[in-house]
């Protein structure tokens, strides 16, 4: 394809009073608001795509942060679990005595169980 250049108006060459003609100013004004349309355009274009990639990275800001917060959340529940875990791996591994002391700590704290000849007494001041 041949590129083909915008025609431009020419007016009619005048002449002027040492006879030479005046066709230059007439084209370059029309070639000049040309170019800056085209210049505005870009500058619009540009000022579009700056504008939509500050939204973008605002946004991909929030969401990092919210991913954080539930990042740290699942951290604290994996810690917890842990402990958990350790716990009742400890718990399984008791034998003899430690498991029959294990046992009497959970009747008496969980269940309100009390021993042969003991009392509950229950502080009803609140101190």
């Amino acid at each position: 394809m041949k590129n083909k250049k915008p025609k431009t108006k020419k007016a009619a060459p005048q002449s002027t009073a040492s006879g030479q003609t005046n066709e230059g100013p007439q084209e370059i004004a029309t070639t000049k608001k040309k170019h800056k349309a085209r210049y505005l355009l870009l500058y619009v274009a540009a000022i579009g795509f700056v504008f939509y990639a500050v939204i973008t990275i605002i946004n991909q800001n929030v969401r990092i942060a919210e991913e954080k917060a539930k990042l740290s959340e699942l951290q604290q529940q994996i810690n917890v679990i842990e402990i958990q875990s350790d716990y009742l791996e400890k718990v399984r591994n008791y034998k003899g005595k430690d498991l029959a002391e294990y046992m009497e700590r959970i009747a008496k704290e969980d269940l309100g169980y009390v021993g042969q000849g003991e009392r509950i007494f229950i502080n009803v001041a609140g101190n």
